[in-house]
């Protein structure tokens, strides 16, 4: 059942690629201002995202976020640390899934044309003949590229190991993750969950994780009805956390399901379609 709007909203939880975030640039002046703006009016902001937590700390200081922050589709929640405080802060939630399903996945993965690999907490294990590797470690500087490793075969690692996995990520050119959605879907069902969290990324989580499912369960923790909670996506993991807050809003360009289950559209991340919508829903100005 379809939960009713109400006003005033009081819980923002946002997705950053995308939404707050430009695929390769950074958040614009006018968004991080309309979300300080609305903190400033007693509404708590937060960020939930696809990403791992310690990907998503430097944005949540940047723009003044309240926490805790959602990450791997909801497979994990930590509190916020403060700046120059070591770790990723403390972690509050998490729903892993045991690494012999990993290993399926990744194999699958290879059979389908795709790279997969592994992320355990913070951590990430790579095949050593993945090419995605170097990407990595561009992106993780200094320190954080001690989370990165990599083994000879990692669905023959995953699967001689007692570990539990946050989640599994495959990489594909761009658009082809839609063409296999459907099939990795049907070979896992009612083992692990799968999504699109961007056009080049596949991903696995355990049963039943996913953004909404961190959504309810974050408001429940603050107390916060449903009905009274504004969250903004722009892709497929996205679907359930708009689907299941008072207030919907898909970015334009969303996916057609994504679009349809959310109650408003938003301008592109280009044209800080989320700062017109915090601007008009919860600051009451016109968002032009």
């Amino acid at each position: 059942m379809p939960v009713k709007p109400a006003l005033p909203i009081r819980l923002l939880v946002m997705d950053l690629d995308g939404t707050l975030l430009p695929h390769g640039g950074v958040i614009a002046e006018r968004t991080i201002d309309a979300i300080r703006a609305a903190r400033a009016k007693g509404v708590i902001a937060t960020i939930s995202s696809g990403r791992n937590v310690p990907s998503i700390i430097e944005y949540a200081h940047q723009i003044g976020l309240d926490g805790p922050l959602i990450g791997m589709q909801g497979a994990i929640a930590r509190e916020i640390p403060a700046k120059g405080e070591p770790g990723s802060g403390r972690m509050i939630r998490h729903f892993p899934f045991p690494a012999y399903l990993g290993a399926k996945a990744v194999e699958w993965c290879r059979e389908n044309s795709l790279w997969g690999h592994a992320v355990i907490r913070d951590d990430l294990r790579f095949d050593v003949r993945d090419p995605h590797v170097r990407q990595y470690e561009t992106w993780l500087q200094g320190d954080a590229l001690r989370r990165l490793g990599t083994v000879p075969d990692l669905s023959a690692h995953l699967a001689e190991r007692k570990l539990h996995l946050s989640k599994v990520v495959a990489h594909a050119p761009e658009g082809h993750v839609d063409g296999v959605l459907d099939r990795a879907r049907a070979a896992f069902a009612g083992q692990l969950d799968v999504t699109i969290s961007h056009p080049e990324y596949l991903e696995f989580t355990a049963p039943g994780v996913n953004k909404g499912t961190a959504l309810r369960w974050l408001a429940r923790r603050l107390k916060i009805p449903l009905g009274q909670v504004m969250a903004i996506g722009d892709q497929y993991n996205d679907l359930e956390m708009l689907d299941v807050a008072g207030h919907g809003v898909a970015m334009a360009g969303a996916p057609d399901p994504v679009r349809a289950v959310a109650q408003y559209e938003a301008p592109r991340c280009e044209e800080h379609g989320a700062a017109r919508m915090i601007e008009r829903l919860i600051l009451g100005s016109a968002g032009e």
